[in-house]
């Protein structure tokens, strides 16, 4: 099962370290701006400082009760170890008649957490089902089946997750955001679906400047200016010739 160590970050300790201090500083002006409270928050739960992370995230909910605020509270939650509290969280998000794949996973894992097996296989058939080529809740599945003492089919998932492991190898997905999706934000829904694809997607592949630069732009799009600043610097460390990150970094 997977553990409740915070996510592995796609900025370094250092830029999250700024961004908090720039989102203390702007919230200390503006302490109703709910998107600084978010980034904080978020940012706070990257760095492991889940304390400080939930209590932003409890303050944010009261401001403003999103799907996607109960979604990010209802993680660090569970990396927090707080498994009651992150069931419930993750509640509020499918009882807004969000579809989301990684609801539905994070809840399986906090009803893994709590001995709730049978829950959280639920939870992972529908993560599955809205996302076949979901490999951490198929390996995560396997793994409960081999609890549940139900090997045979724990094996199929397993072997599900070895073939995508090696077709995303022989793909890499290079070109998965080789296009302009700037088109795609005149809608707020298509925004938080775009930053939710590209967070993953720099998070499995990090190495790629064009997709920082595209996730700055859903983050701009957004109104986080703070975190789309961070995603174009991101995109020119790894590639300082790329003029049109470099002029979006420096135009604020």
């Amino acid at each position: 099962m997977t553990d409740g160590k915070p996510a592995s970050g796609y900025y370094s300790e250092g830029l999250l370290e700024e961004l908090c201090e720039e989102n203390r500083k702007k919230l200390a002006q503006d302490p109703g701006n709910h998107l600084l409270r978010c980034s904080l928050a978020n940012a706070l739960a990257q760095l492991g400082r889940l304390d400080e992370a939930l209590s932003e995230y409890r303050r944010l909910i009261e401001q403003q009760s999103t799907p996607e605020y109960w979604n990010n509270f209802g993680k660090a939650l569970l990396n927090a170890g707080q498994y009651e509290e992150a069931i419930a969280a993750f509640g509020e998000v499918l009882k807004a008649g969000c579809r989301w794949p990684d609801a539905h996973f994070h809840l399986a894992l906090a009803f893994h957490a709590t001995g709730a097996l049978e829950q959280a296989d639920e939870q992972l058939r529908e993560a599955i089902a809205l996302n076949p080529k979901y490999r951490e809740a198929l390996n995560e599945r396997a793994q409960l089946l081999e609890a549940l003492n139900r090997p045979a089919e724990a094996l199929v998932e397993y072997k599900k997750v070895i073939a995508l492991f090696f077709a995303e190898y022989q793909s890499q997905d290079t070109d998965a955001y080789n296009y302009e999706i700037s088109v795609l934000f005149d809608s707020a829904d298509l925004v938080e679906e775009s930053i939710r694809q590209l967070k993953r997607f720099v998070q499995k592949f990090p190495g790629f400047a064009d997709a920082y630069y595209k996730l700055g732009q859903a983050l701009e799009a957004k109104g986080l200016q703070s975190e789309a600043k961070l995603a174009y610097r991101r995109a020119l460390e790894i590639n300082p010739r790329y003029e049109i990150a470099r002029q979006s970094f420096w135009k604020r």
